[in-house]
């Protein structure tokens, strides 16, 4: 038997057990809300700009591709920083915008994702693959000018003082306009978080963040990790200094009239050299040499700048200054002929020997016809030395350029491919200038 003592002590205890079953419910229940609650303020109350009219750089997925092909937080996407929004409608327009200051994609996040973007355009057809690719090899050429590469935060810095709208990328990439520095930087391109980090320490600012056609950042395609690298590699090759020769070919054949106004295929080269030397940032070396057969007694060449600087002094002024006079005094031989093969090699073994570590040494031949010197070097031979002589740590490559279709092209490729340079052609007077700026800035 039980006594009656113990039938209450078990009473009491199962009720102990429901008092304690009920105060578990409640603090259970309590906890459910608050992760509720938890949930909603992630996914349901909108991040950053809350003004009326929505921001399409707050929209979207949290998460972007990265530069390595996994993803990221959403405060590594791109937006536009400039005194009004962008009136780009692809990122692959950004990028061609001379008003618009990037970082070094090495280190730089937000010009990274842009150069990501811009890629993936291209590769769903949304931007112009040959356009795109010119651009990111001038924004490479560009890098390390006498102004060093700003971070992030002196971008935004330097924008903020002089707000101007960006103006529109010129129809033509190769045109002057697209010099390095043509235009004073008057945007940005940032990492969300580090625009967010910029307003919450400057809260008066009148920048403003955007993206190309007001569409989330989540909306565009990005570039596949195969894509992305070798743009990369590239940008971080074409950076480095160069230290190039160029040599043009003054021969007769070059006063040929080009167009129905009178200009002459030296007419056209002239004006395209002009061009080329505002291209190049300060810390490039370019010197000039001009050609034809026998021009300096027994040679077919002669120095008329030597490579220097850009920045270097020279006469009062820079060697840009005297690039551009010597460019523009150049005169064709009426009487001469084409000495190109012992020009080339000539050339080679001049940059080949001189002390450019670190550069990019480079050879551009630019020439409208074909050898005539009977007693020059063979093509065969030519060949041959140019590959024995070249040095494998630190190569010269020559990049031929070719004037109208009266150029040798099969030999001009040639030359090219020995080196592991590249050959160009300016089938019509028109491209002169196009094919000459591609081939100085390797576009």
């Amino acid at each position: 038997m039980t006594e009656p003592g113990m039938h209450r002590d078990r009473g009491a205890h199962r009720a102990e057990r429901r008092g304690l079953s009920r105060t578990l419910l409640i603090w259970l229940a309590l906890g459910v809300v608050a992760v509720l609650l938890l949930l909603a303020a992630i996914f349901l109350i909108p991040r950053g700009d809350n003004d009326a009219s929505g921001d399409p750089t707050d929209g979207g997925s949290p998460t972007a591709s990265g530069a390595s092909g996994e993803t990221s937080g959403g405060g590594d996407e791109p937006v536009v920083v400039a005194g009004s929004e962008t009136d780009a409608k692809t990122w692959s327009a950004v990028l061609q915008d001379p008003a618009v200051e990037l970082g070094a994609p090495g280190e730089d996040t937000g010009t990274r994702e842009l150069i990501s973007r811009a890629l993936g355009e291209v590769q769903v057809g949304q931007a112009d693959r040959s356009v795109t690719e010119q651009a990111l090899k001038r924004r490479a050429r560009s890098e390390g000018d006498a102004a060093p590469v700003q971070d992030a935060a002196q971008r935004l810095q330097q924008i903020a003082e002089d707000p101007a709208p960006s103006s529109p990328a010129p129809a033509d990439p190769s045109a002057p306009a697209y010099a390095a520095g043509a235009e004073h930087p008057s945007t940005t391109v940032v990492t969300r978080g580090e625009w967010q980090d910029y307003r919450a320490q400057h809260a008066d600012t009148s920048l403003v963040a955007s993206t190309p056609g007001s569409r989330p950042v989540s909306e565009a395609p990005t570039a596949d990790d195969a894509a992305l690298t070798h743009a990369l590699e590239q940008w971080q090759h074409l950076a480095e200094p160069f230290h190039a020769l160029v040599a043009i070919d003054i021969s007769g054949s070059m006063g040929t009239t080009a167009l129905p106004d009178g200009s002459t295929r030296m007419d056209l080269t002239k004006a395209a050299a002009a061009t080329a030397v505002g291209l190049f940032p300060e810390h490039d070396a370019l010197g000039l040499w001009t050609f034809e057969r026998h021009l300096d007694g027994d040679k077919d060449y002669r120095s008329v700048t030597p490579v220097r600087e850009l920045s270097a002094p020279v006469r009062g002024g820079t060697q840009r200054d005297q690039l551009s006079r010597d460019a523009q005094s150049l005169t064709f031989s009426p009487d001469g002929y084409t000495g190109l093969y012992d020009t080339t090699l000539a050339a080679y073994r001049q940059v080949l020997h001189d002390d450019a570590p670190d550069h990019l040494r480079t050879v551009i031949v630019l020439s409208d016809g074909m050898n005539h010197d009977p007693g020059s070097i063979a093509l065969d031979e030519l060949l041959s030395t140019l590959k024995a002589e070249q040095d494998t740590e630190n190569p010269v490559r020559i990049i031929t350029v070719g004037v109208s279709k009266d150029a040798d092209a099969t030999v001009l490729q040639q030359i090219a491919e020995a080196t592991g340079g590249s050959s160009h052609v300016a089938r019509t007077p028109q491209d002169i200038q196009k094919v000459f700026v591609d081939a100085l800035t390797g576009a």
